[in-house]
């Protein structure tokens, strides 16, 4: 006659007050194994994958980048003077500036040209030593110029 093993099961993940230290519990709900370790419940084997890689990464235009599943790929994308490169070997992102970069520009008169920018160093640097002199349609000179 074989011996039959019933586990403690809930439809939630256990608490320490549902399950003494080594004991193991099943969640029906979530078909989830868990364990009481030292006064810690910890999940066993991971339940097919795991938990998400990053839960949410928070930007500071307040947008919030939020994995919706253990599978989400977190994408990092470069625009404008920002340079983006990594080294799978490594495990290595490297944010840096482009050696150049063109913006376009709406000229007074209505026709646009664009301007070429060529940048070295970081982009702290690039930003702050950022100087392009300018002169308006009316013959004013303009020394600054705010990059958004």
């Amino acid at each position: 006659m074989a011996t039959i093993i019933k586990l403690k099961r809930g439809t939630t993940t256990p608490t320490t007050s549902n399950i003494v230290n080594g004991e193991v519990a099943v969640d029906t709900s979530a078909q989830k194994l868990y364990i009481n370790d030292s006064g810690s419940i910890k999940e066993i084997g991971g339940g097919g994958g795991g938990g998400n890689t990053f839960t949410t990464i928070n930007i500071n235009d307040t947008t919030d980048v939020v994995a919706d599943s253990t599978s989400d790929t977190l994408n990092l994308d470069s625009t404008g003077l920002i340079s983006i490169s990594g080294n799978a070997s490594t495990d290595t992102i490297t944010v840096g500036t482009v050696s150049s970069a063109t913006i376009p520009f709406l000229k007074a008169d209505g026709s646009s040209s664009n301007i070429d920018l060529y940048t070295s160093g970081t982009i702290g640097q690039v930003i702050t030593n950022l100087y392009i002199p300018f002169t308006t349609a009316d013959g004013t000179s303009v020394s600054t110029l705010v990059v958004a």
